[in-house]
């Protein structure tokens, strides 16, 4: 997921209420609007989760409940799934296949992530070395443990609305 902030609002965590100053966006903030939730789940993934998740605006919208747990829980998959660093001295960074620009590609497609796409890549790259195999298979489970998680809580979400009445 390209995690770019729309116009780089600010947030700020403060207790169990993550607060994100809109005011400064050029789109109209709707959090079922993709960019926005790409904005939110930036914010979650480097602020922290939070309880209650509040979009300053003119008229401030606010978030909580079920709807902010997801999106923490979204916040938290795209971290667990995004590698740190590259090896030191290994120019893994620039290679295609690395894992942080499969993942990347796999989360552009957010809030409906390209998992299949990604994996695409990979089939068609053949590793040089040990090393590169090493990295092809942890960018394996990295998009596998994503997937899993997303599936699982696109479910839970379906089940939660159902009980709700589809609300």
């Amino acid at each position: 997921m390209n995690m770019k902030k729309c116009d780089a609002p600010e947030a700020e965590l403060s207790e169990d209420v993550l607060t994100i100053n809109c005011r400064k966006c050029s789109t109209v903030p709707d959090c079922r609007s993709p960019v926005c939730l790409r904005c939110i789940v930036s914010h979650i993934s480097e602020e922290g989760c939070a309880g209650r998740i509040r979009l300053r605006t003119s008229r401030d919208l606010e978030l909580f409940g079920p709807a902010a747990e997801a999106l923490c829980e979204i916040a938290s998959l795209y971290r667990s799934a995004s590698p740190g660093a590259a090896p030191a001295g290994r120019s893994c960074s620039d290679c295609d296949n690395s894992c942080r620009k499969v993942m990347e590609l796999a989360w552009a497609g957010f809030p409906d992530p390209k998992f299949d796409s990604a994996r695409g890549r990979l089939v068609s790259f053949h590793p040089a070395d040990g090393r590169c195999s090493g990295c092809i298979q942890k960018t394996y489970r990295a998009l596998d443990q994503a997937e899993l998680g997303m599936d699982n809580l696109k479910k839970r979400i379906s089940v939660e609305a159902a009980r709700a009445g589809g609300a």
